[in-house]
């Protein structure tokens, strides 16, 4: 009697939450048909990337100093205040092209990072590094962070910006 009552219980269970509404935060909704993780972002334009970027990187522990947009990118001056490994970085987010970034845009983020006396450059892009891009990088103080890399960040860091596709 004990087990016929508990496999009722269940059967009610599974049969009252099937149309209940599902979190966005639930695994079957975090990859939603878009070519990156990210892809989402671009509806809400530069502003919605600078948004992004500021948030991220402060929820990171970084202190964001300056922060300009231009038509399809975004530039952010922030500081790490950890000693020893801390220091200024410099991000430069592209909301994306056709096809993947380009080794111009690693070199000139190398070039603005040298004359803007930082540390470090990152480049974020909603989309794709190609080969010559990730190339140029190698041996200088650039770190790429991709769709999918930025995807990752926003899990660890933004759950909930990521789960409701709100930023």
């Amino acid at each position: 009697v004990a087990v016929l009552a508990t496999l009722v219980g269940f059967a009610l269970i599974l049969l009252i939450g099937r149309g209940q509404p599902v979190s966005p935060a639930a695994p079957e909704n975090l990859g939603r048909g878009d070519s990156t993780d990210t892809a989402w972002v671009r509806r809400y334009g530069a502003e919605g990337l600078q948004r992004l970027l500021v948030t991220l990187f402060t929820e990171m522990g970084f202190h964001p100093e300056r922060c300009e947009r231009g038509a399809g990118s975004v530039d952010l001056f922030a500081n790490d205040p950890t000693p020893i490994k801390g220091g200024r970085i410099y991000v430069h987010g592209v909301l994306g092209v056709e096809g993947p970034v380009e080794g111009d845009e690693v070199r000139n983020l190398i070039d603005t990072a040298r004359a803007e006396y930082v540390g470090k450059g990152v480049l974020v892009t909603l989309g794709r590094f190609s080969t010559d891009a990730r190339d140029t990088a190698k041996g200088n103080p650039v770190d790429l962070l991709d769709g999918d890399d930025l995807a990752r960040l926003m899990r660890k860091h933004l759950p909930q910006a990521f789960a409701t596709r709100k930023v």
